[in-house]
């Protein structure tokens, strides 16, 4: 009997000692959402400012190194993507969803920040472009040094070339 209460009471403690792993509240979801809030208020200057000098993103692009984008490049990216837009949201619809985000732990103690979300927007035609965008980032000394963003630009791409506002190819 003593022996059960024993190892009862250690697996107790053992349980009882495992680190968490994923969270739906942090300070590195948090620096996500001051992120991707100054996005949508076009505040570069603090959205800049949540990556680390050294950080390396993907936008919808695979994982290598000549694919890579500094900062720069992606505020760059973003702004030309986004001079077709007369409006451009997320949340505050209530047809979707809010954004959703989490954070998990990785084996060697990364903090990895994920959030899917629907971006929408308006081109200047009045069209309206839903698109739904998931991010993956990881957070080091509360900057961001890796981020990944993936969603579906082909909904945008076909109503801006519908509008003739971008043309595929030299037609003739």
């Amino acid at each position: 009997m003593r022996k059960l209460f024993y190892f009862i009471s250690i697996v107790i403690i053992l349980i009882s000692c495992r680190q968490k792993q994923y969270f739906n509240s942090s300070p590195e979801i948090d620096l996500v959402k001051k992120a991707n809030e100054a996005y949508f208020k076009g505040d570069w200057e603090t959205f800049k400012s949540v990556f680390s000098d050294k950080a390396r993103i993907w936008l919808n692009a695979p994982r290598l190194k000549k694919t890579v984008l500094t900062t720069d490049q992606l505020i760059d990216t973003l702004k030309a993507g986004l001079l077709n837009y007369a409006e451009y949201k997320v949340g505050k619809n209530p047809d979707f969803e809010d954004p959703l985000y989490e954070m998990i732990v990785d084996n060697e103690g990364g903090k990895w920040v994920h959030c899917w979300l629907t971006w929408t927007g308006r081109l200047g035609n009045g069209t309206k472009i839903v698109t739904p965008v998931h991010l993956s980032t990881h957070i080091k000394k509360n900057k961001v040094e890796l981020h990944f963003i993936y969603f579906n630009a082909l909904p945008g791409y076909l109503a801006m070339q519908s509008a003739d506002s971008i043309k595929v190819f030299n037609q003739e």
